[in-house]
């Protein structure tokens, strides 16, 4: 492979901006990759989204623009942000752009202690239908923010950098966790599951069921890192090394 044509694309999940992902992208710069890291428009926005549309396009957008420029692309989806970044993938795969005589196009798929979601699912429907015990729902359900994010996301973390990512976490728009998905990427793009040991959001076995359950047939290899549900924070360099792997750089 060569690292100078491929692009990682990184798409965080939910009350997350896409910055938390800094020291692995600095990393993976610092390897010879180009890192486009993507805010979704469903953290933060000044009006509640209903579906995941606008986060899909978002995404859609950075793989057209790496697509244009003929360069291979690494697709990452950390926990909700796999979801749509999976969705976002349709017709824009590698193999599929190649067969139409045109470069460029998402060769693989990472998913970070993420969602695999299979068509029809929503994430709050692939998961029996109630929303998780930390969740904090606004009374119109369009809102939901973490309750301890501390213990959830940040529990490998060190104090003061969990401090400062919990001053940085956003109103999340709800609607989007009930979107059913219309198209999963993993079921025609080579992909690569990053389980993380200490994950207080999404537990290991739970990890490890949707790999071998949802996606059982399909060609999703694995990595692990020990880490909780935020390794690019806690262990940035064993993340990147992961990420290398799965890219197939080496093994």
């Amino acid at each position: 492979m060569s690292v100078q044509n491929t692009s990682i694309l990184y798409v965080p999940g939910a009350w997350h901006s896409a910055s938390t992902f800094s020291p692995v992208a600095t990393l993976l710069t610092q390897a010879g990759y180009e890192v486009d890291l993507i805010d979704l428009p469903s953290v933060g926005p000044a009006k509640h989204l209903p579906n995941f549309d606008a986060d899909v396009q978002e995404i859609r957008s950075h793989i057209h623009k790496a697509c244009d420029a003929g360069r291979e692309i690494v697709l990452i989806g950390h926990s909700y942000g796999s979801i749509p970044a999976s969705e976002a993938a349709k017709g824009l795969d590698l193999a599929t752009r190649q067969k139409e005589g045109k470069t460029g196009g998402v060769k693989h798929l990472i998913f970070c202690c993420a969602f695999i979601v299979d068509e029809g699912h929503s994430l709050i429907g692939a998961f029996g239908g109630n929303p998780l015990p930390w969740f904090r729902i606004s009374e119109d359900q369009m809102e939901v923010n973490p309750d301890t994010p501390e213990k959830i996301f940040y529990n490998d973390v060190e104090g003061k950098t969990t401090k400062e990512m919990i001053s940085q976490l956003k109103p999340q728009s709800y609607q989007v966790m009930h979107t059913a998905v219309t198209y999963a990427a993993w079921k025609h793009i080579p992909s690569t599951y990053i389980y993380t040991t200490q994950d207080a959001a999404i537990p290991l076995p739970i990890q490890q069921m949707m790999v071998e359950t949802v996606a059982k047939g399909y060609p999703v290899s694995t990595q692990t890192v020990d880490a909780g549900h935020s390794p690019f924070l806690s262990k940035p360099k064993e993340t990147a090394e992961a990420i290398r792997r799965a890219a197939g750089e080496y093994h």
